[in-house]
């Protein structure tokens, strides 16, 4: 009796456990999903303070990729040994120079996030004297289907100096691809100057490092029979998603996207469906020009294989008229810039009328460009099916 008594309390405690852990597992997961919908649901400007040691700016300018200890204020809230790097290739010359930044909160203490995420990134915004295009472009991407961080924005105080207005992005992690797929622990590849066929960097994943699905999808890309093509590629990538990849990519003129330059992209190779999925990076400059032709020169291998052949571009042409009717109409995008620049704006005029100025004349640009931009490829597409 003793023995069966034992044994009971026994699997009590075992089936108490495992019910706790679960509660607690399913708990966070709730809180974190509301914190990080709370940081991206809608558009915010941050105040932040951030203080970096003398030892750490000294770390940072021999290594800017290693992440060092921070503290970052926000409100009467302080978080503490945050981690902070460099983002983006440039040396780090200090904080004067406002350089871009990633944040991970959770790099020395555990589970420490900020408002549900553990790491964001914070862009300077050089490129884009409007600083809206990483938002707009992203909204874009959104609205096609194609998975694409979200963006806020906050004012960064560091060392007593007013660094200015910051892009703050979702960084593509497992927080980012848990929200738009069933499995976030696939292969996921950062391209930079480089084609699939070239060893991308690998930022998340399994251990391998021969990056055969990668190896696989060039080697299907490249079968010179477009039927056979078609039957080896059909499994190995999201047709639908990267034809819409591409039309978001060309109405924006992202030039320094995959499509057209084979420069800032990613691919995350979707377990659950066993496809590659290619997502948009380095959305700061676009809508540069109007009249760059519907259907440009396609500089990727995967671009090349699929969207010159009848099928592939028949597909694209569908994106591209779905994307014009859609997120992609212009009023759409005008709305946008229109609400974001009117909350950007007194930010920026607080501290400097003449760069109040040089933002407005860069936001009536963007409109200007945004319109005639989509004026054309829709006359292009209007002269694309008349010629059939």
């Amino acid at each position: 009796m003793r023995i069966i008594t034992i044994l009971a309390l026994l699997l009590f405690l075992a089936v108490t456990s495992t019910v706790f852990a679960a509660d607690s597992k399913a708990s966070k997961s709730a809180r974190s999903t509301t914190q990080g919908e709370d940081l991206f649901a809608a558009p915010k400007i941050f105040r932040l303070k951030l203080e970096i040691a003398a030892e750490a700016l000294e770390s940072l300018r021999k290594d800017p990729k290693r992440y060092v200890k921070a503290s970052l204020k926000e409100g009467e809230h302080t978080y503490v040994d945050v981690g902070v790097r460099v983002k983006g290739s440039a040396p780090f010359e200090g904080l004067e120079k406002k350089p871009s930044l990633a944040f991970k909160f959770n790099e020395f203490v555990k589970d420490q996030e900020f408002h549900g995420r553990g790491r964001i990134l914070l862009s300077n915004a050089h490129k884009d004297p409007t600083f809206l295009c990483e938002a707009i472009g992203g909204e874009i991407f959104r609205s096609a289907g194609v998975p694409a961080s979200k963006v806020a924005y906050a004012v960064i105080e560091a060392g007593g100096k007013d660094l200015g207005l910051y892009v703050v992005s979702e960084a593509a992690n497992k927080d980012f691809l848990s929200q738009h797929f069933k499995k976030a622990k696939g292969n996921l590849y950062e391209g930079s100057s480089n084609d699939i066929t070239d060893k991308l960097e690998k930022d998340g994943g399994d251990s391998s490092t021969d990056q055969a699905d990668l190896k696989a999808l060039a080697a299907a890309l490249k079968e010179s029979d477009l039927a056979e093509r078609a039957r080896r590629v059909g499994p190995l990538l999201d047709m639908e998603r990267f034809a819409a990849f591409a039309a978001v990519e060309v109405l924006a003129g992202h030039h320094d996207g995959y499509t057209m330059d084979k420069n800032n992209y990613r691919i995350y190779n979707d377990p659950a469906s066993g496809q590659m999925v290619f997502l948009p990076h380095g959305l700061d400059q676009l809508f540069a020009k109007s009249d760059e032709p519907l259907i440009p020169e396609w500089k990727g291998l995967v671009a090349k294989a699929v969207l010159t052949s009848p099928t592939g571009q028949r597909l694209y042409l569908e994106k591209m008229s779905a994307l014009l009717a859609g997120g992609g109409k212009a009023e759409n995008i005008l709305r946008q810039i229109s609400e974001l620049s009117a909350m950007i704006r007194p930010v920026i005029a607080e501290r400097d009328a003449v760069a109040a100025k040089a933002f407005d004349d860069a936001v009536a640009k963007l409109r200007t460009n945004v319109s005639a931009r989509t004026s054309f490829l829709e006359q292009q597409l209007k002269s694309q099916a008349a010629s059939k």
